[in-house]
This record gives C-alpha cells, sequence and structure tokens, in this order.
C-alpha cells in the first residue's frame, strides 16, 4: 500500500488514489480527547483517466468507472472520543487503535454515525478500525484506517464495500480548545 492514499476495493482504479487534503484536529469534551479527520480524495481519475465502453454492463455502480467519474473525488470526515484528556501523549497514541461504529445496525435513529462519506454521493460509512503508529526516528505519526462503505445515495444500506487508507508524516495534533457539554 502506497503512502497517503485511499483504497477501495474492487472499484475501476486498484491501484487508489492520492490524498489531497488531510486534517487531524484534537479537542476535549468534558475531559475526553476527540480526534475530527477531513480527508478529501483528489479526483478519481486524476492518475489515470479510464474510458468507459460503452458496450459494458456493470453489475453495478461501484464498478462502473463513469459513475465515479460523475462524482469525482471522496470526502470523508467526522470525529470519535480517544481518551481521557490526562492520558494523552505520544507514547498513549503510539500504537493505540480504535474501533468505531464497529455495529452500524446499532445506530439508533435520530443518532449521526461517527463519519460522513461522500464518495458516489451521499453514502455510508461504518466498521472503522483506526490505528496510530509513531516513527521512533522523527515522532510523526502513520494511521492506518479501514472501514466499510454503504451506498446509501441508491438506497443500499448493507455495507458491502471496504475501504482502506495509509497516512503518514503526520504532527500528532495539539489539543485546540476545551468544549464543555
Amino acid at each position: 500500500m502506497k503512502k497517503n492514499r485511499i483504497y477501495f476495493e474492487n472499484n475501476p482504479w486498484p491501484e487508489g488514489h492520492p490524498i489531497e487534503v488531510f486534517e487531524w484536529a484534537a479537542t476535549v469534551k468534558n475531559g475526553e480527547v476527540w480526534f475530527d479527520f477531513n480527508l478529501d480524495s483528489d479526483a478519481y481519475y486524476s492518475e489515470r483517466d479510464i474510458e468507459d465502453d460503452e458496450g459494458v454492463e456493470y453489475e453495478s455502480d461501484w464498478e462502473a468507472p463513469i459513475v465515479w467519474g460523475n462524482y469525482h473525488a471522496c470526502t470523508l470526515e467526522g470525529g470519535f472520543k480517544v481518551c481521557k484528556a490526562s492520558e494523552y501523549n505520544p507514547d498513549f497514541l503510539d500504537g493505540y487503535e480504535v474501533l468505531v461504529d464497529m455495529h452500524p445496525d446499532n445506530i439508533e435513529e435520530g443518532d449521526e454515525p461517527a463519519f460522513r462519506i461522500y464518495l458516489l454521493g451521499h453514502d455510508a460509512a461504518a466498521c472503522h478500525k483506526i490505528k496510530f503508529l509513531r516513527n521512533p526516528e522523527n515522532g510523526k505519526f502513520s494511521i492506518i484506517w479501514h472501514g466499510r462503505i454503504a451506498l446509501a445515495y441508491i438506497g443500499d444500506y448493507e455495507f458491502r464495500h471496504n475501504f482502506n487508507a495509509k497516512l503518514t508524516d503526520l504532527d500528532m495534533p495539539q489539543i485546540e480548545n476545551s468544549i464543555t457539554r
């Protein structure tokens, strides 16, 4: 897996897509550190355009290059609780792995999932497994992120599709502000 890329398993670009923007912020809410992520991919076809053969029948929109081209790029954003503010330091974060929205069927009506995704329209993302690893040479972090996607824009709420991203050379965020709720 190349660095700073996002991959959508079995889409028309098995080589993945460059990540154009990744923002990582930390805030404190009620004494606990929360991370906020904002990931924007480059255009799906930025490195390799795929000429859509009009004679080809695709089993799903997921496989059709023209559908991906219509939506241009991915935005994946949201946040999750990490630890108590008193525990937040590079040693704690090194090797830390968090599971987020592992059981999307248990998200109650009116509750929002931790992440929103715009992929082939306004879709759904869940079953996140996010791991943080610190480079001992420079103290910067890598994030290995796996998750699942449902094509909610067409009314399909089954999380059939896998994604994974690898981000490297990231500074651990300083706590930006304190929010009490």
